[in-house]
This record gives C-alpha cells, sequence and structure tokens, in this order.
C-alpha cells in the first residue's frame, strides 16, 4: 500500500502538468509582425488597457512602451505577449530604409533597446535625455493572436 503513493502522486502531476499546457490561460495574445518589404525594418510597439469610451490612457497610468525589433525581409516573429488582448489598444511604430509606418500617437522611444512606462506626448513636447519622440499607428488587436503585416 505505501508503495503505490509515489505513483499516485506521479500520476496526479502528471495530470496537472497535462491540463496547464492542454487549456492555457484564454487571455494571452501574441503580437506578431511580418515584414513584407524588400529591407531590414525596425519596430517597437506600445500597449495600455482600454478604459473609459474616448479614453485611451489607462485613467493616466501611462503606457508600455517598448523596442526594437529587426525584422529581415519577409520575416515573421512574435514581439510580445499582452494580457487579455481585446482589453488593450496595441500601437506601433516601425521604419525602413525605404518606409515609415507611424500615426499620430506620439512616445519618446531610445534608439537603443528599451523597455519603460510612458505617457502619450504632443508635438514639440521634450523627451527625457536619450529619448526622441516617434509617431505610433494605433492598431485593433481585438484577436488572441494577431499579425501585423510591414507592406
Amino acid at each position: 500500500m505505501i508503495a503505490c503513493r509515489p505513483f499516485r502522486y506521479r500520476w496526479l502531476a502528471t495530470v496537472l502538468f497535462v491540463m496547464i499546457w492542454a487549456f492555457p490561460a484564454s487571455g494571452w495574445a501574441d503580437l506578431k509582425f511580418c515584414n513584407r518589404t524588400a529591407s531590414h525594418a525596425l519596430v517597437a510597439v506600445a500597449y495600455v488597457q482600454k478604459d473609459a469610451p474616448g479614453t485611451t490612457t489607462n485613467q493616466h497610468r501611462g503606457v508600455t512602451v517598448e523596442g526594437w525589433w529587426r525584422f529581415e525581409p519577409n520575416e515573421c516573429a512574435s514581439v510580445t505577449n499582452i494580457d487579455d488582448a481585446g482589453s488593450h489598444w496595441v500601437y506601433y511604430h516601425a521604419h525602413s530604409p525605404s518606409n515609415r509606418w507611424d500615426g499620430d500617437a506620439r512616445l519618446c522611444v531610445a534608439s537603443r533597446p528599451f523597455k519603460n512606462g510612458a505617457q502619450f506626448k504632443r508635438q514639440g513636447e521634450a523627451c527625457p535625455a536619450g529619448y526622441h519622440l516617434e509617431g505610433f499607428r494605433r492598431s485593433s488587436a481585438s484577436t488572441r493572436n494577431y499579425t501585423i503585416n510591414l507592406r
């Protein structure tokens, strides 16, 4: 009888392991970019939890901004996972030697890899030392696995 207990615990551990992998947390979203151009592209992303209609600043708590990922021509890859994508706004800025993907949402970015919290800025507002202002385009990442194609 005592010899059966280790088997029982191993069985329980195996069942729990399979359940965790078979039924992952449904809220995580895989944000993926595909570079469909002929030259490399650099990508930065920003995301913020949606709040009251007409606002996108998460009650002034700011946004998470991170970058840079380098994508070679025809390369696709995930850049980040966002908890519960349907409740977040996703913004991105990308540039290559021949193209630029930007928008009206302005955020401070570094020239080197970075990840930090930030607030949206107005044109002409100053960024901290080592950062510069870039425009970000808002995208509707309402599905669990979302792909943005740079063309």
